[in-house]
């Protein structure tokens, strides 16, 4: 049996009304997420509304959560209402593992939605490592985890049939004292999916990051925002969560630290 730990965590979101959509398969769980801010990624107004990420004390701009099914995160980004032509961008949710690939600042993998392609049984949900390096984020590309830009492969979230390793949605009409009404893009991903498919990473401290790209599928550099305050112009190193640690147990766990919080992970990464 998997084990979680956690300590000291607090904050559930709150919501007002809201509209919610399945952007990626349909997942029944998400009332009852238990979502924990990540106070460092908070995020003043920069415009281009779905793919600007805010937040501040008042209403976190970002989120985690945990059950024994799946891993979870929320970004708030800076749109009112979503339709069918809200999304057609590139949203990450990404990691920096210490000591594990270029250990430059850079992200080594991620979670994306690709709301640009329109097949979402393609592409949609995918994982994501590190294509291209720089000193800025305007310089990062990130890649399939299986290499092939056109389609899904074995080691992809919900790749080869598969329809239960993610999930997206959206819901808007999220109401703040500072932005006005705001969205939830909220993410889920498998820990079956993390145990089969994601092996070989080294043990470390693990930060986080949200960004985006405008009009574009995942392929392509980090253009439009970057959460914690920074932006495509700014330093790799800048705008990440503070660092995690992360132990290396014998089975899949969280440990996240965010504030007094504490979640284990064991990761296990594909080549």
């Amino acid at each position: 049996m998997r084990k979680f730990i956690v300590a000291g965590l607090i904050g559930l979101a709150v919501t007002g009304h809201a509209d919610t959509v399945q952007q990626i398969g349909t997942y029944s769980g998400w009332s009852a997420v238990n979502w924990n801010p990540i106070v460092a990624l908070n995020d003043g107004v920069d415009g281009g509304a779905q793919l600007d990420f805010v937040g501040d004390a008042g209403n976190p701009g970002a989120y985690w959560g945990v059950n024994d099914g799946y891993v979870f995160f929320r970004m708030r980004l800076n749109v009112a209402t979503v339709d069918s032509s809200t999304f057609s961008d590139s949203h990450f949710v990404l990691f920096d593992v210490a000591g594990y690939g270029l250990d430059s600042g850079a992200p080594d993998f991620g979670f994306v939605w690709d709301s640009k392609s329109a097949k979402p049984l393609s592409h949609g949900l995918e994982m994501s490592i590190l294509s291209v390096s720089g000193t800025d984020w305007k310089d990062i590309k990130m890649d399939d985890i299986d290499l092939d830009a056109a389609k899904k492969g074995t080691n992809d979230i919900n790749g080869d049939g598969r329809d239960t390793d993610g999930y997206v949605q959206t819901s808007d009409g999220q109401v703040t004292d500072t932005f006005g009404e705001t969205t939830y893009l909220d993410y889920a991903v498998s820990l079956s999916y993390l145990e089969t498919h994601v092996s070989d990473f080294l043990s470390g401290d693990v930060k986080v990051q949200f960004a985006s790209i405008a009009n574009s599928t995942d392929h392509n550099a980090l253009s439009a925002d970057i959460a914690g305050g920074a932006s495509p112009d700014s330093l790799v190193t800048s705008g990440w969560s503070e660092a995690i640690a992360i132990p290396e147990p014998a089975t899949l766990t969280f440990v996240l630290c965010f504030g007094g919080g504490l979640l284990l992970f064991k990761r296990r990464f594909a080549a």
